[in-house]
């Protein structure tokens, strides 16, 4: 079965940590033990009943939709600190494959008692939704850095839209994911970064990037928001 790259990925989004008002969104998921997760073991499959939402404690997790083609296409990837299968709140089934790309773990919350917590404290609800409109304006990022055609262009912006004040990137996860992640073959990834480094447009220790002029990309400013 032919896996494409991820058609929106949250890897560039930070943690739950606190939203709207300061909530702890974590504090949710406080009294559930940690599930530890295998490299490519899977939280729940497609079609399941969607009983419960996760956040992640440890690792990365992916979602993968199973196609009418036989194509598995990989449409999101959270790490550690994500919420993951949020949208289950509001759907009977699981529309995904949630799977573990590394070692991971996570915490889990049956969709009742989140739903009986938003009743309970707007607060809570508006932290909920601030973090979904973080997480939906990243994939929003991602799908335009992949209509980018010129593979090195869309790597160079990538790049820009991940860095730091001193134009650094440092992957935590492994480079094949981020070639997935961009749409692109790892060959082709790695050929872009390499043709970067030559022309000086980068510099590279494994997976630390610096940018050459640490000029932010509007898509920058668009994940900022």
């Amino acid at each position: 079965m032919r896996k494409r790259g991820d058609q929106s990925s949250n890897s560039s989004c930070g943690s739950t940590n606190e939203g709207a008002a300061g909530f702890d969104l974590a504090s949710l998921f406080a009294e559930d033990r940690d599930r530890p997760l295998l490299p490519g073991q899977f939280l729940f499959r497609q079609g399941e009943p969607a009983d419960r939402v996760f956040l992640i404690r440890r690792g990365h997790l992916r979602m993968v939709r199973h196609l009418a083609s036989g194509e598995a296409v990989v449409i999101h990837t959270g790490q550690t600190g994500d919420l993951f299968a949020e949208a289950a709140l509001f759907a009977q089934n699981y529309h995904c494959d949630g799977q573990a790309v590394d070692a991971a773990a996570v915490a889990s919350c049956r969709k009742a008692e989140v739903l009986r917590a938003f009743g309970a404290s707007p607060s809570m609800s508006l932290a909920w939704i601030e973090r979904v409109t973080q997480q939906l304006h990243a994939a929003r990022a991602l799908i335009e850095l992949r209509n980018i055609r010129s593979a090195e262009e869309r790597v160079l912006q990538h790049l820009r839209l991940r860095a730091d004040s001193a134009g650094e990137v440092a992957f935590e996860g492994r480079l094949l994911d981020v070639a997935a992640e961009l749409g692109l073959t790892h060959e082709a990834y790695y050929r872009a970064l390499a043709n970067l480094a030559r022309s000086g447009a980068i510099s590279r220790d494994r997976r630390r990037m610096r940018l050459s002029s640490p000029v932010h990309s509007p898509l920058s400013k668009e994940r900022r928001q």
